[in-house]
């Protein structure tokens, strides 16, 4: 019995060294295997035996061959092999799916956006996700390979199950996306909820290297955010954290929020509700330059509508935008003064009206922080309408880097 422990425990050490050194050669656009034993720890011996692993076996390093000798052994380089290595990334949104088709340092190779069409229900938006990585996969070239497809989905998904348990923006409940997604699809693939994988992409392949403790706050047809403290990405017991947009901001509101409570930051300050808004404004021709971008029909009002109103000078418009920017300062400054963040990232459909938003937020902030945290810097997601993209590509390339997927 001994004996067996000794050898798992060998099997595991080899296993950890050579995520280390993995990482290490990641992290570099080149280095040789003498720097990698110096940064590691590791043994000559053992960083040839690893690197020739990772370049033989996982096919993840390539050697640059030979570099000049300052005297010596001539150095032997390695780097990352990123060429012909890709993941799919899906952004499964209530408005658009956008799928994109990425190397491993998140260089774009392709990109597809659908309309998401939620009133042709469940199976007819699964077909489409389906599509899409078909089309994305048939766009690689014929030696390059594929190592899974990353989603980010809008809803509460059970971080043990897999259940999305709830998903208001799409009207779903209990969907097991898994079971049908397998289905359909050879590739390994791996979802979560859209905004944490949002703070991922920020922690992994965001603008900030190092960067520990932030938020992420997603504004379109609703609200969320993705957490990360210390470094770590915040899940919750089951996976639900970071339901930001259902925090109370006005007790005495008489909107009731999809989940059926009042006075949601969602109810009152997502794209829903400026698009809501904006169609008020029309309907009590409050707005004549509403009215016209719209060609007085309501139903083509959107958040994006009210924006260049408001840009353009209309008050109406500017006022929804007041509104709504200091709803989210509330909210804003709830998260700061919890957790103390760096930056608090602000990404989807809204975040893309530019200075509008962000000038405003700016103006009311610090009514709604502490001293101590009025240095939080407030700046757009890294990626812009590429976060959740981006997202669910770091959650495949994590899964490369721990050495769970395999090309075999």
């Amino acid at each position: 019995m001994k004996r067996e422990y000794t050898k798992m425990d060998v099997g595991l050490l080899h296993l950890a060294n050579k995520k280390v050194v993995l990482r290490l050669i990641k992290d570099h656009d080149e280095i040789t295997r003498s720097s990698l034993s110096k940064k590691s720890g590791l043994t000559p011996p053992s960083i040839t035996r690893i690197v020739d692993e990772l370049i033989s076996k996982d096919k993840l390093v390539e050697s640059l061959g030979v570099g000049d000798s300052s005297g010596g052994r001539p150095p032997v380089i390695v780097k990352f092999k990123n060429h012909n290595n890709l993941i799919i990334g899906i952004d499964l949104g209530a408005t658009y799916i956008r799928g994109c088709l990425v190397d491993l340092n998140a260089n774009f190779v392709s990109e597809i956006q659908v309309p998401t069409e939620l009133e042709k229900g469940f199976f007819s938006i699964i077909e489409k996700v389906v599509k899409v990585i078909n089309k994305l996969h048939n766009r690689k070239d014929v030696d390059a390979k594929i190592w899974g497809v990353g989603i980010g989905v809008a809803g509460l998904v059970n971080s043990e199950t897999g259940i999305i348990e709830s998903s208001p923006d799409f009207r779903w409940s209990d969907i097991d996306l898994r079971k049908e997604l397998d289905k359909h699809l050879d590739l390994p693939f791996f979802y979560d909820n859209s905004t944490r994988l949002m703070a991922l992409g920020e922690l992994k392949m965001g603008v900030k290297e190092n960067q520990k403790n932030f938020a992420v706050i997603n504004i379109g047809y609703g609200i969320a955010s993705g957490l990360v403290v210390e470094g770590n990405l915040l899940k919750g017991f089951s996976g639900f954290a970071g339901e930001f947009g259902h925090i109370s901001v006005d007790t005495d509101s008489e909107v009731q929020c999809k989940c059926g409570m009042y006075g949601c930051l969602e109810a009152l300050a997502s794209g829903h509700r400026i698009a809501s808004l904006g169609k008020l404004a029309l309907s009590n021709d409050s707005s004549a330059l509403l009215k016209e971008l719209c060609q007085g029909n309501e139903e083509l009002i959107t958040a994006e509508l009210v924006a260049i109103a408001a840009k353009k000078g209309d008050e109406a418009s500017i006022k929804i935008y007041e509104e709504v920017a200091e709803y989210l300062c509330k909210g804003i400054g709830t998260i700061a003064n919890l957790l103390n963040p760096e930056t608090v990232y602000v990404g989807g459909g809204i975040s893309l009206s530019g200075d509008l938003l962000f000038d405003l937020i700016e103006k009311k902030k610090n009514k709604y922080l502490l001293p101590a945290n009025a240095k939080v810097k407030i700046m757009p997601c890294t990626h812009g309408d590429q976060a959740t993209s981006i997202g669910a590509v770091s959650l495949i390339l994590e899964k490369i880097l721990n050495l769970e997927l395999s090309l075999n």
